[in-house]
């Protein structure tokens, strides 16, 4: 008898319990049919000239059914710097560039992101396989990051294509894709918010640089006549993810309980602490938006592609080649030297997690007890999210999978009269002034009907 067959008859009363009954099999394969659809991505203009500092809007066309995902295309010009000057686009400049986008719908604002926290939530759901193409489509990567300098007034970085991805509800999920076809009677608008020059670079340009252009890529979902009708005529109740914000909090003592004023069922919250002076203009390489350690980045905060995990970043080091042809014992040859550079990962920031606990209380009882700032950083979004995000990032779930649609436990922060996050920081941190920023992601319903579009619970 061969092993595998020996394998086969050994089965006993346990494997009743695995194969029992059995519901499917491994060796037919079965799929389900769908409903015959295209899709197609449409260039979108934005209403005025896109700019930094400007804000601008753009009016989606009802080119299609649906709308699903939608990307900010900007394109960053090439520099020239004077003789002797140095130039160089900050780290991260897609998500730099962004101060806020906004979707509306029929005059209401339905949701509302920020650079800030796009790089936040790109640090702890971004697949590890997609780091180094992402960091390539939002401009970080050292053609243009790389501190530059030119003896000739020559240009420093070149003219470059940046992608960035928009994370609206209806951008994550096919099942959530708007229904633009339902929407007669509500235009939908996307607003965007550009920073102004002087926060996306550092250096001396020979002029003060302008976007070449800007423009948003939204993909088009075109349903077949049966289910078009249908999306047309009937109602839709859409269960929707939000972001929440209430603004920066100034701390300037070790000791601090930051009052959360939030609503709706919230799945999760995320912090950062961030000194005054990592955003400084005064700062080696440019004010560091995304380092949210307690200190400056010494690195000269150089980074490229891929990104340190760590939250330093790529630093260039001195080489030397030599011919060792005719070398004496021990020593290479002088002959043929060479002189170069190459590049290597800094093992970290000089920073560490400016919160060194915290405590979460709701109406005056405590949610969880104190914890070390590692535990909000590290362990719970090893836990509960797709990667373990950079040095200063705290979250604290209520969900088991936050970053799934599927509702996997929230806590009603409609329902709590007062909710109070307590901090203790380093004492570097409150050297002197920092900002706190706490998100919050929150469940809502989006109700369509009779051609409009609105939102069930108001905040």
């Amino acid at each position: 008898m061969g092993g595998g067959l020996m394998q086969l008859v050994a089965y006993g009363a346990q494997d009743i319990y695995l194969t029992g009954n059995p519901q499917i099999t491994f060796f037919k394969v079965v799929y389900r049919r769908h409903t015959n659809f295209s899709m197609e991505a449409i260039e979108q203009t934005f209403n005025g000239s896109a700019d930094f500092g400007k804000r601008v809007t753009c009016t989606v066309s009802r080119n299609g059914d649906l709308m699903h995902r939608v990307y900010l295309q900007v394109t960053v010009p090439s520099v020239n710097v004077a003789s002797g000057s140095s130039f160089r686009w900050l780290n991260h400049l897609g998500h730099v560039l962004i101060k806020y986008a906004e979707v509306e719908i029929g005059g209401q604002r339905i949701d509302k992101h920020y650079g800030d926290w796009m790089h936040i939530w790109n640090e702890l759901s971004q697949e590890a396989g997609k780091k180094a193409g992402y960091a390539n489509m939002i401009g970080n990567v050292p053609a243009l990051t790389l501190n530059t300098t030119d003896a000739n007034n020559a240009s420093v970085t070149p003219e470059m294509d940046l992608y960035i991805p928009l994370e609206f509800w209806f951008c994550r999920n096919p099942g959530l894709a708007l229904p633009l076809i339902a929407l007669q009677y509500h235009e939908v608008k996307i607003n965007i918010e550009f920073r102004g020059a002087s926060d996306c670079y550092s250096g001396t340009p020979t002029a003060a640089p302008s976007l070449a252009a800007a423009s948003l890529f939204v993909d088009y979902i075109y349903l077949d006549t049966d289910e078009r009708r249908r999306f047309a005529q009937v109602s839709h109740e859409y269960l929707i993810e939000q972001v929440q914000f209430t603004g920066d909090e100034s701390v300037s003592s070790v000791s601090n309980k930051i009052k959360l004023n939030f609503n709706h069922p919230c799945k999760e919250l995320i912090w950062v602490v961030q000194p005054d002076a990592n955003i400084a203009s005064t700062v080696t390489g440019g004010k560091q938006w995304f380092n949210y350690t307690d200190a400056v980045d010494t690195t000269d905060y150089l980074t490229g592609n891929p990104d340190d995990p760590y939250g330093g970043g790529l630093v260039m080091q001195p080489v030397t080649v030599a011919n060792a042809s005719d070398a004496g014992p021990g020593y290479p040859s002088s002959t043929g030297q060479q002189t170069g550079n190459y590049i290597q990962w800094s093992a970290k920031d000089t920073g560490f997690n400016p919160v060194f606990s915290a405590k979460l209380q709701l109406n005056g009882h405590d949610r969880f007890s104190e914890r070390m700032g590692r535990y909000f950083n590290l362990v719970q979004p090893y836990q509960h999210h797709t990667n373990v995000p950079k040095t200063g990032i705290n979250v604290y779930s209520f969900g088991l999978k936050p970053e799934e649609h599927q509702p996997s436990g929230t806590c009603n922060m409609s329902r709590i009269d007062n909710a109070t996050l307590q901090l203790t920081l380093t004492a570097a941190a409150v050297a002197g002034d920092a900002k706190v920023r706490v998100y919050a992601t929150n469940y809502n319903v989006l109700r369509i009907m009779s051609g409009m579009g609105g939102l069930a619970y108001s905040n």
